[in-house]
């Protein structure tokens, strides 16, 4: 499964195997020296890591409706799975970059040092919940 925290200048990737609870953090895109686009990058990367599910995130407002970024990250999901022929499921990451924020603040990064790992570690963080979420979602429909 790949996990992407799309943003206007960075695109932050995790990957995770069926079956495995470990997620990997792949190289943030950055989109201002990304040579081709972002789609044809992002399906380079899943096809050479043999990805067959995309975890996207959804920029929701903490009301909960959708404001622009949400709105263009619906419109790369179109294209996205235009693109790849595989699921791409939406997953709420209204606090994936906060979270990564306050982790890296924790371990000791400066503002400066943030900016290569803040939107991997979002992307870490999304994926991470997305796959507690299925979990319990399937414990749940066997205990039924």
């Amino acid at each position: 499964m790949l996990a992407i925290d799309l943003g206007e200048r960075r695109v932050g990737l995790a990957l995770s195997e069926p079956g495995r609870a470990l997620v990997e953090g792949l190289p943030t895109i950055d989109r201002k020296t990304l040579e081709g686009s972002l789609i044809d990058e992002v399906r380079r990367i899943a096809v050479q890591r043999g990805v067959d599910r995309v975890v996207l995130g959804i920029p929701l407002s903490m009301d909960g409706t959708e404001g622009p970024a949400a709105r263009l990250a619906r419109q790369f999901e179109d294209e996205l799975a235009t693109a790849l022929d595989v699921p791409v499921e939406e997953w709420d990451e209204r606090l994936s970059t906060e979270a990564a924020r306050t982790r890296l603040r924790q371990i000791g990064y400066s503002e400066r040092e943030m900016r290569s790992r803040l939107d991997q570690l979002s992307a870490v963080l999304m994926l991470e919940g997305w796959l507690r979420a299925r979990t319990l979602s399937e414990e749940r429909e066997a205990g039924e």
